[in-house]
């Protein structure tokens, strides 16, 4: 479940534009799988094909197919000096 917060709510609606969740591709060692948290940019993807339109909170988000579904991701704002930009939390390294 993909939720956003009221902070980044607002953020994103300043932009007027969609976002869309990169998902890292999966590195795969000998004893290992590791996979990084998405980022969140702002804009449609290159490729929409790989991804499924939903609307949050009236926000159009593209979410890779690829992205589990069992896991309370919650996108917010984070700043530092006066630069802000979207993460996701609760991810869940794999």
């Amino acid at each position: 479940m993909l939720t956003i917060s009221a902070r980044a709510l607002a953020f994103i609606r300043s932009k007027r534009r969609p976002l869309h969740l990169d998902l890292p591709r999966m590195v795969r060692g000998c004893c290992f799988d590791f996979q990084e948290c998405p980022s969140v940019r702002l804009g449609e993807p290159r490729d929409p094909h790989r991804y499924e339109r939903q609307v949050i909170e009236d926000t159009p988000v593209f979410v890779p197919h690829d992205l589990p579904r069992d896991l309370a991701l919650e996108i917010t704002l984070n700043g530092f000096l006066g630069f802000r930009w979207l993460v996701v939390e609760g991810w869940r390294y794999f």
